[in-house]
């Protein structure tokens, strides 16, 4: 074997040298039969030609030879591949439109595929991510993962089953700096985070156990992006200090830039020890009266199964929630605290995963589904120039060509333009994700995904690229071969078009069937989010600009906090074009607030959300600000808004009917748990406003006065109603906010259509997206449709021409020619509503205002199929209507 392959690699890298052997050979043979014949007598001219006679074609030995040696395949291939290259150089405007139908198709799907691999299927850049597990609770399909710090005491106690267990949580620090304040993203992590993860470091160390101690000097360990942020990935940034929170804190070690940490969609800028907040907040590290967010996670001991790691974490849980302080916690929901379970932690967090990854798949199907219709379009182009090549391929034949070395030929080109197309795909696929991602970052906090090709997602690429060469080329290849000698080459196989139905026919309504599937999975969605945008949201949306001011963490005293914004709000009532303001800590459909459980006479449920109200402290201008109408009684006056005033509220309609039913709520009195003797009473009733998100009904919502507020607030919103457009005065705004306080920091400014955008990211995404691929859909259709009419009556022109040099009217070739495109529109509709119907019912969850298989919608995207197939039919048609019969006919 080993000589075989070394033979092999001689022939194909030393070609000229085996050639000139091979002749030489021959012609040794030759010339020593000429010899022997020559000395039995026979002249030498004629020896010579009785030896060539007798040895046989020289090329065909040769030919013989290169197939014994295994280069006859190579041989063949490079003559087809040259043979394809020249072809699509001759054809430059059908080469174009294959490789570009090809590429749309390829690049749609890799960019799609793309961004399921980053959100979906990526594991972690750690050692051993398949060791990792999250420890869990509950015995649903999503065991929840919130925990406490006593907790994972008791589960780092357990011995023999882990090689380490750590624990994280998310949070936020204000970094100080020659620029101001600023918030930057972090984590707490106790000092074993980096070793039990394996975190890849670019430069530096991680965490150890002396992190877990206190000490007056902190450490911090960055990532590479907040490295290269601040830094311009200086690598003397080692033990240099920065200012988080106002302590500071030496920088010890810089993370890969492959590791994001483990929530896909974000990336920490800086981690520090949970011991640093134990000295801001001294009970963190014993509490039991409150359920963190704080994440376990743990690395398995080799051999050690995830099965039987959870019967020791099983008994330390059941025993932690039996014991007197804990039992608090499953409360109302037992069946979520009713045993511990393990979550595969290799992929990170599956929050994002359950976020997006249905709506992802209905994605890529869609994305399948176009690249289907350009393959079927190429297809059709390919058996357009199959029929104009017949007379070729039968010559072929007629001097040996067997049919399956034809059939490789034509797939040699369509593997060819497919491989054109899957490199231009990449620059579309460039392209699209960077389009993609766009969408998703007009949410608050934008997802930090890395879409860029990676390996699997190029094997992708190459995989459906080959796979859709092979698929398209097939149906032609074998067309292209099926020719009937004698018509072919008298040019006569034109009559083998006249019939009705061909299979470039069964393509195309093949293509306006799955058309109909994009089309109205598209229309669906699109729907949808108009819909969720119609909705009335209990205030008035126009010219209003939100401003979310954070004091957490800065210099400015709790005591002085309420009356810092109070100078803010008058500051900015001030600037040209703002017509009203207002101060709240919460803002409609911001996806966020906060809920309070109510002091009720008779609690019907254990559940706190059953009991609990959502509360909102604004400043007296907020209702006007905002444009929500009082129902009855009164809003809050200045009066109202002194810290020494009587505890008032103002309801929502949906508190009001949950407290007082159909009595009258206005002079009614509610406290909540926590400070029970606070009588907050109510004097007036406001319309419901959408809070969480435009799909959750209307909480019940308790308004309060800022001054009332049992802690100084360390955040509040700042809302605008503005006289012009409200993104013109955000540069006035921050140089109002400067300067009342430069250490008030602007976490975020948006106007109220960016923050219901922000709330509608998937649907909106979702709804782009589908429309995008569903106008690639009908535009391939119709060129597809249009082509092939096109060539029908190109191939049967003669006939027309006969038809009407015989007293066939325009108006009769004009029907026929569309009868037959109505007969293909139909047959493809009729399939694409079938199908429809099945694949929308995926759909459900996504969908408001209408159910997957809505009438109207699906009818009106086959109505308007239809139209658009005839239409696409009409240019052939009239073509044939307006022949010249005698041109026709001595063209033929």
């Amino acid at each position: 074997m080993w000589s075989r392959l070394r033979s092999l690699a001689g022939m194909l890298f030393r070609r000229d040298r085996f050639e000139r052997e091979m002749r030489d050979e021959v012609s040794f043979h030759i010339e020593a039969r000429a010899e022997d014949l020559a000395r039995e007598g026979l002249p030498p001219a004629e020896a010579m030609r009785r030896a060539r006679m007798e040895f046989g074609t020289e090329d065909a030995i040769k030919d013989d030879c290169r197939q014994s040696r295994g280069v006859r395949w190579f041989d063949e291939a490079s003559n087809d591949l040259r043979y394809a290259l020249r072809l699509m150089r001759k054809t430059p405007g059908f080469t174009a439109a294959a490789v570009l139908s090809l590429a749309l198709g390829i690049g749609a799907n890799t960019a799609i595929f793309s961004l399921m691999d980053a959100v979906i299927l990526r594991t972690l850049p750690v050692a051993s991510p398949q060791e990792l597990v999250f420890f869990a609770h509950g015995t649903g399909e999503r065991p929840g993962a919130s925990s406490n710090y006593p907790l994972f005491e008791r589960y780092r106690a357990i011995d023999g089953m882990f090689a380490g267990i750590t624990a994280f949580s998310p949070t936020g620090f204000k970094l100080t700096s020659n620029d101001g304040i600023e918030n930057v993203t972090g984590l707490w992590v106790n000092g074993s985070f980096h070793g039990v993860l394996g975190v890849p470091m670019a430069i530096g160390r991680g965490f150890s156990s002396d992190s877990d101690q206190p000490t007056d000097r902190p450490t911090a360990v960055i990532s590479d992006a907040f490295w290269l942020r601040r830094f311009g990935r200086d690598p003397s940034v080692l033990d240099r200090s920065i200012t988080l929170d106002g302590r500071s804190v030496a920088i010890v070690g810089v993370t890969a830039p492959a590791y994001t940490g483990l929530v896909p969609g974000t990336n920490p800028d800086v981690t520090m020890p949970i011991a640093v907040r134990a000295i801001t907040e001294p009970t963190y590290l014993t509490m039991h009266d409150t359920w963190t967010d704080l994440t376990i996670v743990g690395r398995l001991k080799p051999g050690v199964s995830a099965a039987a790691a959870l019967a020791p974490v099983d008994v330390a849980f059941r025993q932690y929630m039996s014991e007197e302080e804990n039992k608090w916690i499953a409360k109302g929901n037992p069946e979520a605290f009713a045993k511990a379970a393990f979550v595969p932690a290799s992929r990170g967090s599956g929050v994002l995963r359950r976020q997006y990854e249905t709506a992802l798949k209905v994605l890529m199907g869609m994305v399948a589904i176009v690249l289907l219709i350009a393959s079927v379009n190429v297809a059709n182009l390919l058996l357009v120039r199959s029929a104009a090549r017949a007379k070729e391929v039968a010559i072929r034949m007629c001097v040996g060509g067997g049919r399956a070395r034809l059939i490789r030929q034509f797939l040699t080109e369509s593997l060819l333009l497919a491989l054109f197309g899957g490199v231009l795909a990449l620059v579309v696929a460039q392209w699209g994700t960077s389009a993609i991602m766009s969408l998703f970052n007009a949410a608050e906090t934008p997802l930090l995904l890395d879409v860029s090709p990676s390996p699997l997602a190029l094997a992708f690429t190459a995989t459906i690229t080959l796979a859709t060469g092979i698929a398209f080329g097939l149906v032609p290849a074998f067309a292209s071969t099926q020719v009937d000698l004698t018509p072919a080459l008298n040019h006569a196989v034109v009559r083998r078009f006249s019939r009705r139905w061909s299979s470039s026919h069964a393509l195309v309504a093949a293509q306006i069937g799955l058309s109909i599937v994009v089309l109205a999975v598209a229309a669906l969605l699109g729907r949808t989010l108009y819909n969720l945008k119609s909705i009335d949201a209990g205030f008035t949306p126009g010219n209003l600009l939100l401003v979310t001011l954070d004091t957490y963490g800065t210099p400015i005293p709790e005591e002085a906090r309420v009356a810092t914004f109070r100078e803010v709000l008058e500051r900015v009532k001030t600037l040209p074009g703002v017509e009203k303001a207002s101060l709240s800590r919460s803002t409609p459909i911001h996806t966020s607030g906060n809920a309070r459980a109510l002091v009720l006479p008779a609690a019907t449920s254990e559940r706190i959300e059953d009991n609990a109200a959502f509360t909102n402290p604004i400043s007296a201008e907020y209702f006007d600000t905002m444009g929500i109408r009082l129902l009855r009684g009164r809003t809050f006056n200045s009066l109202d808004d002194a810290e020494s005033a009587q505890h008032v509220a103002v309801v929502n309609e949906t508190m009001a009917k949950f407290w007082a039913g159909d009595r009258d709520p206005i002079g009614m009195t509610l406290a909540f748990k926590g400070n029970p003797k606070d009588q907050i009473t109510i004097v007036g009733v406001v319309e419901d406003t959408y809070q969480m998100n435009l799909r959750e009904a209307p909480p019940r919502t308790v308004y309060t006065p800022v001054a009332n507020a049992e802690q100084p607030p360390s955040g509040l919103t700042l809302e605008l109603r503005t006289a012009r457009n409200p993104g013109a005065i955000a540069a006035a705004v921050r140089e109002a906010v400067r300067g009342v306080n430069r250490s008030i920091v602007i976490r975020y400014m948006r106007t109220i259509d960016q923050q219901i955008n922000a709330s509608l990211v998937r649907e909106r995404v979702l709804a782009t997206l589908s429309a995008g691929f569903a106008f690639l859909a009908l535009t391939l259709c119709a060129i597809g449709l249009y082509g092939v009419m096109s060539y029908t009556v190109t191939r049967r022109s003669r006939e027309i021409g006969i038809r009407m040099a015989l007293g066939a009217a325009r108006g009769r070739v004009l029907r026929q020619v569309l009868s037959q495109t109505f007969v293909i529109a139909v047959t493809g509709t009729i399939i694409g509503v079938i199908a429809a119907m099945m694949a929308t019912r995926t759909l459900d969850t996504f969908l408001y205002g209408l159910s997957e298989r809505d009438p109207a919608t699906i009818g009106g995207v086959a109505i308007a199929l239809l139209v658009i197939s005839m239409a696409a039919g009409l240019l052939p048609a009239r073509r044939a209507a307006t022949l010249d019969p005698v041109q026709a006919i001595k063209t033929e």
